[in-house]
């Protein structure tokens, strides 16, 4: 038998993927008047694929704030848990404090991964049975540019192959410095809500700042979390990026586990102090 967490997290991820299946069907409703009738091949799946992507034209608010809290949940939920409860002074002495951040780094940056891995192929699998099979080119950058404005490459293929495996990459990231901001957090509740919290936070902020000159424009990608969450997706108050996705995404990365590093280094200090 399941136990009421198992359960729990059984139907959460259910009703997540029915989320992502009802996104791709209305998606595909919407498509449907662009699939050849002569049997020509055509690109429409990959820019379907890239409208059901967070800022795309078929995006789905609902599951990606789901994805942003429960990413940073199921990754190291538990652990935060037992931060917080008198079980800490067990599973301490058990593993010690560094055993307890590297168990956390690990869990957070694996769950991430696998999460959006797990969801990006979904979606391709359903694009590619349910609407039209995958045929990729070369577009020119004044067609492609409306559709992913801060696009890897002209080329489909490389384009898409990229933003899979970087977006697995940054949402592992971001769970990492989630889970270095939740040390801190002493609520089980709100860690629950802080992936959204941080993730939306953080984008507001981008935005509000890249409203300013070019060089708060650069800052204002500097920390956007989709820089790295689903990259090449936006473009802050319809202004480009200022450097290359590729560069752009190493940056963000570096600065979130640059920070995510001194938050874990501040609080085991905090610990030894007190």
């Amino acid at each position: 038998m399941l136990s009421r967490t198992k359960k729990f997290v059984l139907i959460i991820l259910i009703i997540y993927l029915l989320l992502i299946t009802w996104q791709f069907v209305t998606a595909a409703k919407d498509g449907a008047g662009l699939i050849p009738a002569n049997g020509k091949a055509v690109d429409i799946s990959v820019m379907l694929f890239f409208s059901i992507q967070p800022n795309g034209w078929n995006e789905n608010i609902i599951s990606l704030v789901m994805m942003l809290a429960f990413v940073p949940t199921f990754g190291t939920g538990l652990i935060i848990y037992f931060k917080n409860n008198n079980m800490f002074g067990a599973v301490q002495q058990r593993i010690g404090y560094h055993g307890f951040i590297k168990a956390g780094i690990i869990r957070s940056f694996i769950i991430g991964v696998v999460f959006s891995l797990i969801t990006n192929l979904y979606q391709l699998a359903l694009i590619n049975l349910f609407y039209y099979p995958f045929f990729f080119k070369t577009r020119p950058i004044k067609l492609y540019i409306g559709a992913r404005p801060g696009y890897f490459s002209t080329n489909q293929l490389i384009d898409l192959c990229s933003y899979v495996i970087l977006s697995a990459i940054g949402w592992g990231i971001f769970a990492v410095l989630i889970f270095s901001i939740g040390l801190f957090v002493s609520k089980n509740s709100i860690y629950l809500v802080l992936g959204p919290c941080v993730g939306l936070g953080l984008t507001l902020l981008s935005f509000i700042i890249s409203l300013g000159n070019e060089f708060l424009l650069f800052l204002s990608y500097l920390w956007f979390p989709f820089a790295v969450l689903a990259p090449g997706q936006f473009a802050l108050g319809s202004r480009l990026p200022p450097i290359n996705s590729y560069l752009l995404f190493v940056l963000v990365a570096l600065l979130y586990l640059l920070l995510a590093a001194y938050l874990i280094k501040l609080w085991q200090q905090k610990r030894k102090l007190g």
